[in-house]
This record gives C-alpha cells, structure tokens and sequence, in this order.
C-alpha cells in the first residue's frame, strides 16, 4: 500500500486530532451543560418510549432546542462539519501526489481470477440512491477512481482510526467492532454466508477469519466499493464472491444461506426499502439461520443528547435517511417479516454497535 507524502500525511492527522478533540473534551463539557438544563429528566424519559416518525421530530425539535444552548455542542458539531468537507478536500490532493505509485501497485497486484467479482452494467440503479455524495465525498462512492487507496492510506489510518464521528463513539476500534458483531451469531458453522451491502471485504474478512470454510458472497450497488473488496480478496486469498445487485433482488435462491450479514447499511436506505431488503433476505435463508443487523441506535435506545447528534447527520453529513433509519423499529420489522427469536442490544456505551438479531424458523 502508498505511503502519503508528510504534507499530504500531516493534514489528515490533524483532522483526525481535532475530531477527536471535539468528539472527547467538548462532547464531555456538551453532556455536562445538557445535563444542567430543567427539561433533561422530563425528556429522557419521554425518549424512551417509542413514537411514530412525526412524534420523534417533535421530540428532537424541542430537545435540540436544550442541547444548542451549549456553547460547546455548537463548536462540536462546527467541527465535525468542518472535518467532514475537510477529509476530502486534503484526502484527494494527497493520494494523487501518490497515483502514479498506486498505479504500478494496482497493475502489479491485478487479480488474474475476475470470476468472483460479478458487475451488472445494466442493474437499474434506485432513485434513491443515485447522485447522494455520501459522508460528504464528492461524486458518492463511485465519484472518484483513487477512493481505495484514498481510504487506505489516508482517511481510514489517520482519521477514521479515532472513532468519535456519527454513532461511533471516540476512540472506538472500528475493526473490532465487526469483529464484536459477528460474535453475536447464534449460527455456530455457517456454510455460506451473504452480507447485504457489503461495500468491500471489511466485514467478509473477518467473517473469513471466524469461518474459514463458509462461501462469502457480498453484494453491493456499487462497482467501485465492489472492486476494491474483489482486489483486497483475491489479493489476501480470502475467496469472496463480490456481486452488483439490488438488495431488494439479489441472485440467490430461496433457503441458500445460512446467514445474512448487514452491517451499518440500513440508515443509508429508507425505511421502506429496509421492510424490502429484510423480506428478501428472510427468503434466502435457510430453516434456522440467521440475519445479523448492526447499525446506528434507534432514537429509543440513546440519550436525548445522542439523539440529536445522530439526527445531525441527516442534513450535515450527507446521510439522507439518517433519522428516518432512527426512528423506526428494526425488531418488529424482522418479526413482521417471519423471524423469529428476535431481540436487540447495545455493545457500547452510546448504543453503537446496536445489533438486531432474527432466525428464521426451522
């Protein structure tokens, strides 16, 4: 992998350290000052409960209205607005400083075996998702043809590593966190195993690890995520399937997995395009396996303050189905949908990650 060069390196690092200045010293002093306002008890308890959409825009209105008086939650979310634009605006300049070094290892490290990565040129591509620059980057995922080492090199080591952005906390491991999700299958040897969403091979390649002689299969909308998670897979010999497919439609057959994999994927769809992912993935799976659902905490499950921050994301952050995500049920949708032993949690403090776990019926 590139090595950026010090100017380029020493942007991100900063921006990684002021992420997780604000993401630290200010949420802390935020979360006293919210603490100290009158309406703080009476709206904990109110968020507990849960609402309709309509009744939780409410409920966030009148709780953003406390949360803003902090002078420090203002210059929080200042930040991480500025962080947000900022991780591309230096990312980009500093990887292509490194193209002509990136190419030579691309061309290097082509994978000969193409089979296991599987695009679709003509997939109708849904009008929700075309054209969002998600989490700010210019173009959305398939905007820009250096997004790998972009993420590898940059981003990812030097920002992202800190945690302290949308739902997860400050100074989480993001890697372990998969690796914690994972943990909670009931399944105890899946033989094939489909992730919904997949993005790349993060999530696949610790599946590998965890089960070394399942099938992966990892479908996603996007080609470019597609083809960095075929290069990282068939470069590490880790044997994953990558398809370009719509997760309302996917190509397998019914009862063919053991397990369905989605991680942090359903706040980037809407919620009826959730219902329709979860009743197809109901579909695929056998008798007695498993989806496995990791995404940011409902607006029920996390303190009036969080919410507000998660809420953020929806008009800051380029995550336009953020709250709408948030305030839906993800458990009574898998029950609706035929599972069965459903139930949901918190590994973290802040409610991330938020598992929701279903079988279906044997």
């Amino acid at each position: 992998m590139i090595t950026l060069k010090q100017r380029g390196r020493a942007g991100l690092q900063f921006l990684g350290s002021l992420q997780t200045f604000s993401s630290s010293t200010l949420r802390d002093i935020a979360e006293q000052d919210y603490a100290a306002q009158p309406e703080a008890p009476e709206l904990a308890e109110e968020f507990k409960s849960d609402a309709r959409p309509h009744v939780w825009q409410d409920r966030l209105r009148r709780a953003r209205d406390v949360v803003e008086r902090s002078k420090a939650y203002r210059f929080n979310r200042f930040y991480q607005r500025w962080v947000g634009e900022q991780n591309y605006i230096r990312a980009i300049p500093a990887v292509e400083a490194r193209r002509t070094e990136w190419q030579a290892i691309a061309d290097a490290k082509k994978p000969k075996d193409t089979s296991r990565l599987q695009l679709n040129p003509n997939l109708e591509i849904p009008s929700w998702y075309e054209g969002v620059e998600w989490h700010l980057e210019p173009g959305g995922w398939d905007g820009y043809d250096m997004t790998q080492p972009m993420f590898m090199a940059g981003i990812g080591p030097y920002v992202f590593v800190h945690g302290g952005y949308a739902a997860v906390d400050v100074f989480a491991d993001i890697r372990s966190q998969r690796g914690r999700v994972l943990d909670q299958l009931r399944v105890s040897e899946p033989k094939r195993i489909y992730e919904v969403g997949c993005g790349g091979a993060t999530t696949l390649s610790i599946a590998r690890q965890k089960f070394p002689n399942a099938e992966l299969i990892g479908g996603d909308l996007s080609p470019a995520l597609l083809r960095s998670g075929h290069f990282m897979s068939e470069m590490l010999g880790l044997n994953i399937t990558f398809r370009q497919e719509d997760g309302c439609n996917v190509a397998e057959q019914d009862n063919s997995v053991d397990v369905v994999i989605s991680y942090a994927v359903h706040h980037e769809m809407p919620p009826v395009v959730t219902e329709k992912v979860i009743r197809e993935m109901f579909r695929i799976l056998q008798p007695g396996g498993e989806m496995i659902i990791n995404d940011p905490p409902p607006f029920r499950a996390v303190n009036p303050l969080q919410a507000v921050v998660l809420d953020w994301d929806t008009d800051n952050r380029a995550e336009p189905f953020f709250s709408a995500a948030a305030s839906i049920n993800l458990a009574e949708i898998m029950r609706d949908a035929g599972f069965v032993d459903v139930d949901e949690f918190a590994l973290e403090k802040r409610g991330y990650p938020w598992v929701t776990r279903g079988r279906k019926p044997a």
